[in-house]
């Protein structure tokens, strides 16, 4: 009778400890950090009154949604990128001309990495000095 009592408690105390054991919610991993794609941003004069923006990603294949271009006057500008594939590193320029203003010009870029679809906001600005 004593052995019985022994492997009854025994075998109360391996199925309690199971049970613990087993619903107790585990951790999940940490989450790796995303940062956003990195774009450098240049400027190549059009004349005396104005320039042209040049951009590259430097750390992503990036499909492009648009870009808004802020001047130092808070004026916008929006290039529409219609989903266009840039490629890391490659240079591109905006089709349009702009008015030099010296000051801070803010860019923001909106689109998806290419190779995961993962979307992104990402800031750039360009320092222009000289007329106006």
């Amino acid at each position: 009778m004593k052995k019985q009592n022994t492997f009854l408690a025994i075998g109360i105390l391996l199925l309690s400890t199971v049970i613990l054991f087993s619903s107790c919610k585990k951790k999940a991993d940490d989450p790796v950090p995303v940062t956003n794609p990195v774009f450098v941003v240049t400027s190549q004069p059009n004349g005396t009154d104005y320039f042209d923006i040049w951009a590259k990603c430097i750390t992503d294949d990036i499909l492009l949604t648009k870009v808004i271009i802020k001047d130092p006057f808070n004026i916008s500008y929006t290039y529409t990128g219609n989903q266009a594939l840039w490629l890391k590193d490659e240079i591109v320029g905006f089709p349009d001309t702009y008015p030099k203003s010296s000051g801070t010009w803010l860019l923001t870029f909106y689109g998806n990495r290419s190779a995961n679809g993962t979307s992104f906001v990402s800031n750039g600005s360009l320092l222009i000095t000289g007329k106006k």
